[in-house]
C-alpha cells in the first residue's frame, strides 16, 4: 500500500507539472510563433505541448487510480476496525450516543477521515512541489520575478492555513456531530414511526429533526463561504502578482514574456485547491476525533491479554453473582446449569432478568461473585469464545432484510441446504419454508416484516440451533405470541433441553411452569425452587 501511495503521489506531481508545463510552453509557443520563425524552430515546443497535454490526462488518471485504491483500502481497514471497536465496547460503549449517530460514525465519519490523505495531504504536496519547480524555472528567466511568485505562493499558503482553517473552528467541527444528530433523529423517526404517531409525538420529533437540519445547513453555508473566501484570496493574489510581473516585462526578452506573466496562472489550480483543503480540515479532524473516541472507550468487561482456551466441559456454574449496569440491581444469584437442564428465571420488570443474560454471555461484567464455564472463570476467557459456547435469543432478535438462507448463514457461513433444513425442522419452521415458492431464497423483509411474530421467533431459534451453542438462553421467547404459538414454541424449547443446557427468562408464570427449576430475582436476592424435581439435574 505504501508503494501505491508513493507511486500515486509521484504521478500526481507529474500531472501537476504537465499542467503547468502545458500553459507555459503554449505561452512561449504563441509569442515565438508571432515572430514568424522557420517552423522547425517551433517543433520542440509543438511536441512538448502535445506531450504535456497527453501526459496531464494520463498521469492524472494513473494517480487517481493508485491513490484512490490505497485510500479505499485504508477505508475498508478503518471501517473493519470501527466494527471491531463497536464489538469490543458493546453493549455499553458510547452510552450517550443514539443508534443513528453510531451508524453515522461507521459510515460518514470513516468516509470523511479518508479525506485527510486524498483531499488534504496530497494536494499540499502537489501544490508545494509544482510551485517550487515553477519558481526555479523563473529564477533562470528573472530572479526578481521568481521572488514575486515565491511571495505569492507564501501569501496564499499562509492565508489558507492560518485564516481559512481557523475561521469559526468550533462551529465547523460541530458539523460531524450535527450529521450524527440528524442521522439519529431520522433513525428514530423511521424505526419508531408507528409508536410516535400512535402517541402523537411524531411532530415533536419532526420539529427536533428540522432544527438539526437548519443548524447543519447553516454550518454548511458557513463552510462554503469560508472556502469561497480562500479561493477569492488566491485569485486576488494571482491577479496582483500578474500585474506586478507585467511591470517587469520590459526587463526580459519578449519571447519569454508570456511565460513570465502566465507563471502565477499556472499555479492557480494547485493553490486554489489548498483553500478547499483547509475548508475540509476541521471536519476531518472532528471525524477522526469521533472515531478515536470510540477506540478509546473502555470495554464493559476487561479481558485478559492471553485468554484461556475454552474448556471441554459445558457446565455453567453461577456463584453468589451480583449484576447491574451503573449499580447493582440483583445479587446472591447461584445456580448450576448442565446439559439436559431447563431452568427458568423470573421476577418483576427491572429485577435484572435480561441483565443476567447479558452477564452470562460476557457482554457486561458482574458486580460481585463469579460465573464459571467448565470450571473456568468467564473473565479468563475471550468474549467471542464465550459466545460460541453460550448463545442467546431475545424477543428483539434482528432479522436482516435479506433471504431466509442468508439470515441463517449468520450463524454458520458454511452451512448447506441440508443442515439449514434440519435446523428449520427442529425449530418447527421446515414445512413452512418448503411450502414457500422460493424456499430458502424467500426475502424476510426489513426486520422480518414479511413473517409473522411466531415465524420470526422460530427463525431466530433455528439460527441459534445452527450456531451449535451448548448453552442456550431464551429471553422472553413467547412475547407477542398468541397462546397456541407460544405453547408450540415452548414444546420445541423443551425438546432442545435434551441435548442442550437451556435457560429461559420470562415474566410469565405459564412459561416458568414448563421449566424444571425456577430462579426468582427480587430486591432481596434470588430464590431457587424445583418445579419438577424428578426432571431436575441441578
Amino acid at each position: 500500500m505504501t508503494r501505491r501511495l508513493v507511486a500515486g503521489a509521484g504521478l500526481g506531481i507529474l500531472a501537476q507539472l504537465c499542467s503547468a508545463g502545458l500553459l507555459l510552453t503554449s505561452a512561449w509557443l504563441i509569442v515565438r510563433a508571432a515572430e514568424h520563425p522557420p517552423v522547425l524552430y517551433l517543433m520542440v515546443a509543438i511536441v512538448s505541448v502535445r506531450f504535456f497535454g497527453l501526459g496531464r490526462a494520463v498521469f492524472r488518471y494513473a494517480e487517481r487510480l493508485l491513490t484512490h485504491d490505497a485510500a479505499l483500502s485504508l477505508t475498508v481497514e478503518e471501517r473493519v476496525s470501527t466494527y471491531q471497536q463497536l464489538d469490543r465496547v458493546a453493549p455499553t460503549g458510547l452510552p450517550r450516543q443514539r443508534r443513528g449517530d453510531i451508524v453515522s460514525r461507521i459510515v460518514a465519519d470513516v468516509d470523511t477521515a479518508q479525506d485527510r490523505l486524498l483531499r488534504i495531504r496530497l494536494p499540499w504536496i502537489y501544490a508545494m512541489v509544482s510551485s517550487a519547480c515553477v519558481i526555479v524555472l523563473l529564477a533562470f528567466i528573472s530572479p526578481i520575478a521568481a521572488v514575486f511568485v515565491a511571495l505569492h505562493v507564501l501569501a496564499c499558503a499562509t492565508f489558507v492555513r492560518l485564516v481559512v482553517a481557523r475561521m469559526s473552528p468550533d462551529r465547523r467541527r460541530n458539523a460531524s456531530a450535527l450529521h450524527g444528530a440528524v442521522a439519529a433523529d431520522a433513525s428514530l423517526l423511521v424505526l419508531a414511526s408507528r409508536d410516535l404517531i400512535a402517541y402523537g409525538a411524531a411532530r415533536d420529533v419532526g420539529r427536533t429533526m428540522d432544527a438539526s437540519f437548519r443548524e447543519l445547513a447553516a454550518v454548511q453555508r458557513a463552510n462554503a463561504w469560508i472556502g469561497g473566501l480562500g479561493s477569492a484570496f488566491v485569485l486576488a493574489s494571482t491577479g496582483i502578482t500578474v500585474a506586478a510581473l507585467g511591470l517587469l516585462g520590459s526587463d526580459v526578452p519578449a519571447v519569454v514574456t508570456g511565460v513570465l506573466l502566465l507563471a502565477p496562472v499556472a499555479l492557480l489550480e494547485p493553490l486554489e485547491s489548498l483553500a478547499e483543503c483547509e475548508r475540509l480540515r476541521p471536519a476531518v479532524v472532528a471525524a477522526r476525533a469521533r472515531l478515536d473516541e470510540l477506540s478509546t472507550a473502555p470495554a464493559p468487561v476487561a479481558r485478559p491479554a492471553s485468554p484461556r482456551r475454552l474448556p471441554a466441559s459445558t457446565t455453567l456454574l453461577v456463584e453468589d453473582l451480583a449484576i447491574g449496569w451503573d449499580r447493582t440491581i440483583a445479587h446472591d444469584i447461584s445456580f448450576r446449569l448442565v446439559r439436559g437442564d431447563l431452568i427458568g428465571v423470573g421476577g418483576p420488570s427491572g429485577a435484572g432478568k435480561s441483565t443476567l443474560a447479558m452477564t452470562l454471555v460476557g457482554l457486561i461484567g458482574s458486580k460481585a461473585g463469579r460465573v464459571r464455564l467448565g470450571g473456568v472463570n468467564l473473565t479468563d476467557l475471550d468474549g467471542t469464545d464465550i459466545r460460541t459456547r453460550i448463545g442467546i435469543s431475545s424477543q428483539d432478535d434482528v432479522l436482516f432484510d435479506t433471504t431466509i438462507r442468508e439470515n441463517l448463514r449468520i450463524a454458520d457461513p458454511r452451512a448447506d441446504d441440508d443442515s439449514m433444513g434440519a435446523v428449520l425442522d427442529r425449530a418447527g419452521l421446515g414445512g413452512f419454508v418448503r411450502a414457500l415458492p422460493r424456499g430458502l431464497d424467500t426475502p424476510v423483509g426489513e426486520r422480518g416484516g414479511r413473517l409473522s411474530g411466531g415465524e420470526r421467533q422460530r427463525l431466530g431459534l433455528a439460527r441459534l440451533i445452527l450456531a451449535k451453542h451448548a448453552v442456550l438462553i431464551f429471553d422472553e421467547p413467547t412475547e407477542h405470541l398468541d397462546q397456541p404459538a407460544a405453547e408450540a414454541l415452548l414444546d420445541d424449547i423443551r425438546l432442545l433441553a435434551d441435548d442442550h443446557a437451556v435457560l429461559v427468562i420470562s415474566h410469565s408464570p405459564h412459561v416458568l411452569d414448563r421449566c424444571d427449576r425456577v430462579l426468582q430475582l427480587h430486591a432481596d436476592g434470588a430464590t431457587d425452587s424445583a418445579i419438577h424435581p424428578e426432571m431436575s439435574h441441578a
